[in-house]
């Protein structure tokens, strides 16, 4: 017998978000499935996401930035930005579920950046704007030094190289919230000697209804820094 399994529609994303606690809206909701439906289509031409894997976009790409909403708390009208955010991942999802929240999604490729503002302008978004550059060297010009109290990443780079990229993008009070994978004590501990006054809190994504997160070592990484 095969142990091959279907991937994971938007329907069973739903209910595990509502398993765990997350309860999104239905207008809230209609609009992420349009947004998933425009990535798709969008990733025909430019490449977003790895098209071997658009048939596991929901369960792969949308239900780990929606479990930063289980696992993490944003405050009312906070503004966030996503760092490197591709095809706009967590931004556009942080974006579309929580509309209080006013995102800026930063990336350094021209291409992609072009086409995450096609999609905010097709679903009618009013509190996401995208930004094109560098972050640590716009971090360096006005409005955006020191502007945001949270930040978020997918990249693969190291923990240290995101720290000091963001530096001057996240105000003194904030917190960089980074999903990273497998064995990261070395990575940890490596920021740690480099860096002072740094928070980690590390959350191993442990969701009911969906053990495969946990059982690949799937984490969210918190760095909260105080600028004491």
């Amino acid at each position: 017998m095969s142990d091959y399994q279907p991937p994971l529609k938007a329907d069973a994303i739903r209910r595990i978000c509502l398993e765990n606690g997350l309860e999104i809206p239905d207008t809230q909701w209609n609009l992420l499935e349009k947004w998933a439906a425009l990535l798709l289509e969008v990733n025909q031409k430019v490449n977003l996401i790895s098209r071997k894997e658009t048939d596991l976009l929901w369960e792969k790409q949308i239900l780990p930035c929606l479990a930063l909403l289980i696992f993490r708390k944003f405050s009312p009208a906070a503004e966030v930005c996503d760092f490197g955010t591709g095809g706009g991942l967590p931004g556009m999802i942080l974006a579309i579920v929580r509309p209080d929240l006013r995102l800026t999604l930063l990336d350094s490729r021209h291409k992609k950046v072009e086409v995450v503002q096609q999609m905010i302008k097709s679903l009618k978004l009013s509190n996401v704007q995208t930004l094109l550059g560098r972050g640590e060297e716009l971090g360096k010009q006005s409005p955006w030094r020191q502007r945001f109290p949270f930040v978020t990443a997918r990249a693969v780079a190291p923990l240290i190289d995101l720290v000091n990229w963001t530096a001057e993008l996240r105000k003194p009070e904030s917190v960089l919230h980074v999903y990273k994978g497998g064995e990261i004590k070395d990575e940890v501990f490596a920021l740690a000697k480099k860096v002072s006054g740094i928070r980690v809190n590390k959350s191993l994504m442990v969701l009911k209804g969906y053990p495969k997160f946990a059982e690949n070592k799937k984490y969210i990484i918190s760095l909260e820094f105080s600028s004491n």
